[in-house]
């Protein structure tokens, strides 16, 4: 867990502004003055104390009491899971959607830089690699974004999926084992995207990943995101899978010869964090947890309103390689609850023994928090489907937990209340936030030497590409 420096609370800003009307302004006050209770104030860096329950990963099993018992929960497990749900939404913020950009699909940072130009130098991590991703198949045709210039320098049939990035020394010295943090980018369609990758269940088999089952089906579409490619294009030539599982075993083998304890973090929101239980049931089948013949590298998952990804069988598998899982949710967000609606985990174990072998049931993993918007004194209760799958939501949602028998929304960190609605129009209208703030200057325009006002090339596009020797690595593990 890396240190980072919590901006001061939003709410003893607004306290200071004047609301038209006075009655609004005492309940609303009132409710601030409850929640505005930051139990941090300061810089906050990871404490010895979560180091011991958790050995630098989010072991959900040992920590059941934390989230759900009577106990508050434990405030630097809050910490660490917005410090992930943080690099899972920089892949929003990061991620060129602009249809008129010739760049549109890739990502608008360059690596080196990435976290400086989101204004995250505290992160405590370096990117090592970027992940993309192919759409050649018929499975996930909304999911990827393309410019409408067809003829641009990005190939529109290439998406930029997340990125690699590992803890520095700073921060690795003081977790006492180098973390492995693995981000996939969820979706940007506003969920249309459910549409066309609720098909069928698939092998994992069928795909060629390792399965000591053929029963072991996930869902057809993330199957395809994660192995589809383009070899006629530089950032497709190697699938997502290859791409990750190639970084995955470079970076373990450099820090097992320095004789560096490690742990592999993953995450992601809405589909990435399908991907992200997807990748890790992969990773570790393919023994790439392992380090020489007996050290193992503890893998956790930590998914924010993350869809069911495969059937009972792939769920059981996941548990006997070890991996933990931790699933955050929206209580009233639906797409959690997708697909499977009728056949699931909550279904009769009868009907499940049935149901398993088709092509349509579908079982959720891990352990689940589940988070309820309208304890928020600042959201506002009724949201529409869009509003209550969103993660900066969730973010804020999480600083305000305490435990599921503390019915007070106290903000732990003071997490600035406005970033709920950078994207969005989630927050009452008395926290006088506009909706939708987020927005890059002149729609990224800017003016040239010739007065004309065009959107800038990127520069060094090219050094987004990741190490050179991924074929190597595959070669390695039988994958080329």
């Amino acid at each position: 867990m890396a240190a980072f420096k919590l901006n001061r609370p939003f709410v003893h800003r607004l306290q200071n502004q004047s609301l038209t009307n006075t009655n609004i302004k005492s309940n609303f006050n009132r409710q601030l003055k409850k929640s505005a209770q930051p139990l941090i104030t300061a810089t906050c860096i990871a404490s010895t104390t979560l180091s011991k329950y958790r050995e630098n990963t989010i072991t959900v099993d040992d920590n059941r009491k934390k989230i759900h018992g009577p106990d508050p929960m434990d405030p630097d497990l809050r910490s660490e899971l917005i410090r992930y749900g943080e690099m899972a939404q920089t892949c929003y913020d990061a991620f060129d959607n602009d249809l008129y950009s010739k760049y549109c699909g890739s990502c608008k940072f360059h690596p080196k830089t990435f976290f400086h130009d989101l204004g995250m130098d505290s992160t405590g991590y370096e990117i090592s690699s970027y992940i993309y991703s192919s759409n050649t198949s018929n499975f996930i045709p909304k999911f990827f974004i393309k410019s409408i210039d067809t003829e641009g320098p990005w190939n529109p049939m290439v998406n930029w999926m997340g990125y690699v990035a590992v803890s520095n020394d700073e921060t690795a010295k003081r977790l006492g084992r180098r973390d492995i943090a693995i981000v996939w980018r969820g979706t940007v369609t506003k969920l249309e995207w459910m549409e066309d990758l609720m098909n069928f269940l698939k092998p994992v088999s069928a795909q060629k990943l390792k399965s000591r089952d053929p029963t072991i089906k996930v869902m057809a579409g993330f199957l395809h995101i994660y192995t589809d490619k383009d070899q006629s294009c530089p950032y497709s030539k190697f699938s997502a899978r290859e791409q990750l599982l190639a970084e995955v075993t470079r970076l373990t083998k450099i820090y097992a010869q320095n004789g560096e304890k490690m742990s592999i973090t993953i995450t992601g929101h809405s589909l990435g964090s399908a991907l992200a239980t997807l990748s890790a049931y992969d990773i570790a089948e393919s023994n790439l947890d392992k380090v020489g013949n007996t050290e193992k590298i503890p893998i956790s998952v930590i998914s924010f309103s993350g869809p069911r990804v495969g059937n009972t069988r792939f769920k059981k598998r996941v548990g006997e390689l070890g991996i933990k899982v931790l699933r955050v949710f929206n209580i009233h967000d639906t797409v959690p609850n997708v697909p499977g609606v009728l056949f699931n985990e909550r279904t009769s174990s009868l009907i499940q023994s049935i149901a398993d072998w088709t092509t349509f049931f579908y079982s959720h993993i891990g352990e689940e928090l589940g988070l309820d918007h309208r304890r928020s004194p600042f959201v506002k209760e009724k949201l529409d489907f869009v509003s209550m799958h969103s993660l900066e939501l969730l973010l804020h949602l999480l600083d305000g937990y305490h435990g599921k028998l503390e019915s007070k929304f106290r903000l732990a960190s003071g997490r600035d209340i406005a970033l709920v609605n950078k994207d969005g129009d989630i927050l009452k209208q008395e926290c006088l936030i506009p909706p939708n703030w987020s927005q890059v200057e002149n729609k990224g325009l800017r003016k040239n030497q010739k007065g004309e006002w065009k959107l800038p090339d990127q520069r060094s596009i090219e050094d987004h590409l990741g190490p050179h020797d991924v074929e190597l690595h595959l070669r390695k593990l039988g994958l080329a």
